[in-house]
C-alpha cells in the first residue's frame, strides 16, 4: 500500500439512508489494500461542490440524492453491493399475528396499501395524522427529522400504537434496539404477501468527476447493483408522476439456477418457460435480470403486477416488454366494462352487464399511461 495513490472520499453525517454506514464498512475492509481516507462535510451540497472543484476524488450518495441535487458534470463511477431494499415493520410481532385492529404508522402510500393487503383490519395513519389524533401535533411538528422515528418508538413502548413502517436505514439510526419484521419479497414462501419495495432503495453510489478512472474502485463495487440501479431508474422515469409514489419496482441480477428453483416452487410457468427450452433444458446459463413492478388500490384489495426475467444483454427490451405488459394490465383493470349487446349462451346474464372498473387507484386517471419508450 506504500506505493498506492490515496483516494479521498467525502461523506455527510448520517441521513438515515444507510449510505454513511456502508461507506465506513467498505473503507474499513478495503483500506487494508488501498490508501482510502474519508472526510466528513456538513451537507450533500458541500460534498458535491468540493468534488466539482477537485477537492476530493469521490463522494458517496444515495440514489435519491443523486436525483435530487445538481450533479451535472459528475458520473456514477460504481455502485456498492446493494443493501436490502425492503422496508421493515417495527412491532412486537409479525403483521399476521398482531392482535385486534392494530394501529400502524406509515408515511409511504405504497407501503400503506401493501400492508392493508396483509391486514385489512389495521388502522393505518401517517405520522402527522397520528400526532393530531393524540393531541401531540405541535410536539411532532417541533421535532427534527432525526427525532421523529425515535418519538414513534417511545409512543409504541407506551402502547399508543402497535407498530410503524420505516426504511432499514431509519431503523438502523435508532439510538436503541427495536424489534423489526421484514416486509419482504417472500421468495422462499410464495404463500405470504409480497412487498415489492419503492424503487431505488438500498443503493450507495460512488460519484466522481468525468475524468476519474472507474477501474480503480471496481474491486469494491458491484456490476449487478450498477445495472439494477440503471434499470430501476429507467422504469421509474417511465411512470407518470401521478402514480410514481404508489408503484413498487425491483430489479436484481440473479443466477439462473436460483430463479428457476424459486419459479418451480411457486409454480410460476411464465418464468419457467422463459428460462427452459422445449426439452426442459436451460436456454442460456448467463445471469438474468429479474424485474418486478406492482401497483395497488387504496384498500390493498386489487393489484396489478408484472414480472420479467431476461438476460442482462437484453435488459432494455426486457424493460420495454415489462412496461408494455404492465400498461395493458393497468388499462384493462382501470377501465369500466360496458354492457355487452350479445348474450353468450351458457353464461349467466350478469356476464353481459355493465361493470365498474376492477382497479380504482384513487387518483386522477387523465395521465396514468406508462411510457414504454
Amino acid at each position: 500500500m506504500e506505493n498506492s495513490e490515496r483516494l479521498e472520499i467525502l461523506t455527510t453525517p448520517s441521513r438515515r439512508d444507510g449510505v454513511r454506514l456502508q461507506l465506513e464498512q467498505t473503507i474499513q475492509q478495503m483500506g487494508k489494500e488501498m490508501d482510502l481516507r474519508m472526510r466528513q462535510v456538513p451537507h450533500v451540497e458541500s460534498a458535491i461542490e468540493a468534488l466539482k472543484n477537485g477537492n476530493c476524488d469521490l463522494i458517496a450518495l444515495s440514489a435519491y440524492d443523486w436525483r435530487e441535487f445538481d450533479t451535472s458534470g459528475l458520473f456514477i463511477a460504481g455502485v456498492l453491493p446493494r443493501r436490502e431494499p425492503t422496508w421493515v415493520l417495527v412491532s412486537d410481532d409479525k403483521p399476521e399475528y398482531l392482535i385486534g385492529q392494530p394501529v400502524i404508522i406509515c408515511d409511504h402510500p405504497l407501503l400503506h396499501r401493501q400492508f392493508l393487503r396483509v391486514r385489512f383490519d389495521s388502522v393505518i395513519m401517517t405520522s402527522e395524522d397520528f400526532a393530531q389524533s393524540i393531541d401531540k401535533l405541535e410536539e411532532y411538528n417541533a421535532l427534527h427529522a432525526d427525532e421523529r422515528v425515535p418519538w414513534l418508538e417511545e409512543l409504541r413502548k407506551e402502547g399508543k400504537l402497535d407498530g410503524y413502517i420505516v426504511t432499514r436505514g431509519e431503523h438502523q439510526a435508532l439510538p436503541f434496539k427495536a424489534r423489526r419484521h421484514t416486509l419482504g419479497l417472500q421468495r422462499d414462501n410464495p404463500e405470504r404477501s409480497r412487498f415489492v419495495p419503492p424503487p431505488l432503495n438500498g443503493f450507495t453510489l460512488m460519484v466522481a468527476r468525468r475524468d476519474f478512472p472507474s477501474h480503480r474502485i471496481e474491486d469494491w463495487c458491484d456490476s449487478g447493483a450498477f445495472i439494477a440501479h440503471r434499470m430501476e431508474t429507467a422504469i421509474w422515469d417511465s411512470l407518470p408522476e401521478n402514480i410514481s409514489e404508489i408503484v413498487g419496482v425491483f430489479v436484481e441480477q440473479r443466477k439462473v439456477s436460483t430463479i428457476l428453483r424459486e419459479a418451480k416452487r411457486a409454480n410460476d410457468e411464465q418464468i419457467t418457460d422463459s428460462i427452459l427450452d422445449l426439452n426442459k433444458k436451460v436456454k442460456n446459463t448467463v445471469p438474468r435480470l429479474e424485474m418486478k413492478i406492482e401497483i395497488l388500490d387504496p384498500l390493498g384489495m386489487v393489484s396489478a403486477a408484472a414480472e420479467r426475467v431476461c438476460p442482462v444483454a437484453d435488459s432494455h427490451m426486457g424493460m420495454v416488454t415489462l412496461l408494455k405488459e404492465f400498461n395493458i394490465l393497468l388499462d384493462t383493470l382501470s377501465s369500466e366494462h360496458e354492457e355487452l349487446a350479445k348474450h353468450y349462451h351458457g353464461l349467466p346474464k350478469e356476464f353481459s352487464e355493465a361493470k365498474p372498473a376492477m382497479l380504482d387507484l384513487g387518483i386522477d386517471h387523465s395521465d396514468s399511461s406508462v411510457d414504454e419508450d
